[in-house]
């Protein structure tokens, strides 16, 4: 595995004392965790720029994260290593390029290695649950459930699939449990759906400390259907977002941001609540200080400015990604410029909480 270089990164979590031993914290609520929990939250195809603390976009609403950026620690200059779906997240979950995790391509029949380390098999060796909620995208079997080989070391709580995209509408569609049995929903809108599911795990007695891997699909486009690609924001969103702030990278070239930025904008509106959900869900189990929440995306999005599609390019605008992190050790309101890569996202989180990261 690679081990993280980037001075910034070393240094976000150097005076951690979590880094390199075993944290001591006092049990709390119903947890009983000598290291920090995690919760990774993954939304897809958000754009850095479009958190409002970073100073860039004065119309996008996300005060809950704007509060992560403040007391945190916030990489301004991360990139994806991949502006691509199941490539950028196989990167994130092995700290390895894609040339060696098996999934270097969106297209199918690509599979994550079975054989390569995850950050979820290296902390269940290390006396963590791993748990999962959402879109993983790292396996071959289509787009539904996901078998118990094929999802990366997540092996206590499941509920997702492998293309949330294609299971499900933005108000009704599929998930799949743990022993692929089917979970329903609709009239709900699927941010909620999904931290809805997230809630109702945060809240069940955790008798080890724990990963939980949140992959939100939005404000990812909707891929329903034959027509247009579309934002599809929950109802009344979009109107709050007319005539909005257009970033500087699509002013001035075409594309389809000018009648998708609307829903895009709402779409980022409701991931920024769906965050505070779950970091009021942890306050009141009284675990939010003993975890560490990181909010990041698998890439960017040019709505159709730079090709066909809305990532995949080398431009800001594809390969930019936020990156926020708070939690024990880590709320030192510090923003750090150093260029970085979602390469250092799992060797990274294994510094923080005082894991050994394997050799490559």
């Amino acid at each position: 595995m690679k081990r993280v270089t980037s001075t910034a990164l070393s240094a976000a979590v150097a005076s951690s004392s979590a880094r390199g031993q075993e944290v001591e914290h006092t049990p709390r609520g119903n947890q009983r965790a000598e290291k920090p929990n995690i919760v990774l939250y993954v939304a897809d195809q958000f754009r850095w720029d479009f958190i409002r603390a970073y100073g860039l976009n004065p119309t996008t609403r996300t005060p809950n994260l704007d509060k992560i950026f403040q007391r945190g620690v916030t990489f301004t200059g991360m990139v994806t290593n991949q502006p691509i779906c199941s490539p950028s997240r196989a990167c994130m979950m092995t700290g390895r390029y894609a040339t060696e995790t098996g999934i270097w391509k969106i297209q199918p029949p690509t599979e994550l290695h079975r054989d390569l380390p995850t950050l979820a098999t290296i902390l269940r060796e290390n006396g963590y649950t791993a748990n999962f909620i959402g879109k993983w995208h790292l396996a071959d079997t289509g787009m539904g459930s996901v078998p118990v080989d094929q999802r990366g070391g997540f092996l206590d709580f499941w509920e997702g699939a492998n293309s949330v995209e294609n299971t499900s509408h933005p108000y009704y569609g599929t998930i799949w449990d743990g022993q692929g049995n089917p979970i329903p929903w609709k009239d709900e809108y699927r941010v909620d759906f999904l931290t809805d599911r997230a809630v109702r795990f945060l809240k069940q007695p955790q008798k080890k400390p724990f990963l939980l891997f949140l992959s939100e699909l939005e404000p990812h486009f909707d891929q329903q259907g034959d027509g247009p690609r579309r934002f599809i924001a929950p109802t009344g969103y979009a109107d709050r977002f007319r005539n909005p702030y257009v970033p500087p990278d699509l002013l001035h070239l075409p594309g389809r941001w000018q009648e998708q930025l609307p829903g895009y904008y709402g779409d980022v509106e409701k991931i920024d609540e769906s965050v505070g959900r779950i970091l009021q869900t942890l306050e009141e189990q009284k675990i939010l200080d003993n975890t560490i929440f990181l909010f990041t995306s698998d890439h960017g999005c040019h709505f159709e400015t730079r090709n066909k599609g809305y990532k995949v390019s080398p431009h800001d605008s594809s390969i930019r990604i936020p990156f926020l992190m708070q939690g024990p050790g880590l709320n030192r309101s510090l923003q750090l410029p150093e260029i970085a890569g979602n390469i250092d996202l799992t060797p990274t989180l294994l510094d923080a909480v005082g894991v050994a990261v394997p050799p490559p």
